[in-house]
This record gives structure tokens, C-alpha cells and sequence, in this order.
């Protein structure tokens, strides 16, 4: 059994799985999946070709550009944009505020002269993210790294490393007994 609230709008081809529950005024369109026992927040977009995992949470006003995987057991704030193109694993956590690019040239209105080249990042498993991290196009972040508040990361994150700054860089390692 799953649950809608009102004002929801929910394309014919969306699968979505048991004991799911999804809020007031969320716009689901066509070829998302969401898994078992998720929750969905109030106002929240997902765009086509999103697939989510089970027991999933999103946040509150979120926008997922599309075509891309959210893994298992991952909880993703409120008030996050989630850009065309990504992957991200399982059991990660990203707290609100959080912004993802993947247009490297910022080609809008100038496709005719740029090529457009959707370049998505990859979230590893187990990855956190604090409140306010900005994530460049392309850039991957490793297996339990730990992204700390109001980073701009501009480059590739090495697994169970601890970056922070602008532009973030490495200022430790996650402890061991942190590491799943």
C-alpha cells in the first residue's frame, strides 16, 4: 500500500513500491521508480528516468533534474537540488541546501556555439555531505568522505577523506570507527 497526499501529480508509468509514502503537491514524471518504504517530501520534483531505491528519504521541497540513482537507505534534506545525469549510493546522507552542476561551460543559450556536454557527479556510498556544499560538475566523491558546511568542491574527494573550504580541500580523514 502506499500513500498520496493531495495535490500530488504522478505520471501513468511511475512504479512506486510498497508502504511507500509520498506528500502534499509532488510532481512525479513519466519513467521514475521509487523503492519500498520511502518518503517523499511536500513539493518535491522528480524529473524523468529518477530511480530511487528503498527505504529512501527526500526531503521536503527537493528537485531531482532526472535520469539518475539514488541507492538504498539514503536520506537527502530538504530544499536540495539534484541535477540531471548523477548517481548516488547508498546510505548517504546530505543535509539541506545542498546544489549539484553538470554543465562544466554553462552552455545555455549558447548551445548553437557550445556543445552542450552534461558532465553528472557521482555520490560514493556512505558519502556525507553538511548543510550548504556546492558540488562542481564531474567530480566524484569517494567511498565515506566527509564533506563539511558551505564547501565548493571542485575536485574528486578521496575515499575517508575530510575536506572543507572554498575551494574545499582535504583537512584530515574520516576516524575509522566513522567508516561503514
Amino acid at each position: 500500500m502506499i500513500g498520496v497526499k493531495s495535490g500530488s501529480q504522478i505520471d501513468s508509468s511511475v512504479k512506486i513500491g510498497d508502504k511507500t509514502r509520498i506528500g502534499h503537491n509532488v510532481v512525479i514524471e513519466e519513467d521514475c521508480e521509487i523503492g519500498e518504504n520511502c518518503f517523499i517530501g511536500h513539493s518535491t520534483v522528480l524529473r524523468p528516468r529518477t530511480i530511487i531505491g528503498n527505504n529512501v528519504v527526500i526531503g521536503h521541497l527537493c528537485v531531482f533534474e532526472g535520469d539518475s540513482t539514488i541507492g538504498d537507505g539514503t536520506l537527502i534534506h530538504a530544499q536540495c537540488h539534484i541535477t540531471a545525469g548523477v548517481e548516488i549510493g547508498r546510505k548517504v546522507f546530505i543535509a539541506p541546501l545542498f546544489c549539484g552542476a553538470n554543465d562544466p561551460k554553462m552552455s545555455h543559450a549558447r548551445r548553437h556555439i557550445i556543445p552542450f556536454e552534461r558532465k553528472g557527479y557521482v555520490i560514493e556510498d556512505y558519502v556525507r555531505i553538511a548543510i550548504g556544499v556546492m558540488l562542481n560538475p564531474g567530480i566524484t566523491l569517494k567511498k565515506n568522505s566527509l564533506i563539511r558546511m558551505g564547501a565548493v568542491v571542485t575536485k574528486d574527494v578521496p575515499e575517508n577523506a575530510v575536506v572543507q573550504g572554498v575551494p574545499a580541500k582535504v583537512i584530515g580523514e574520516v576516524p575509522e570507527e566513522e567508516r561503514l
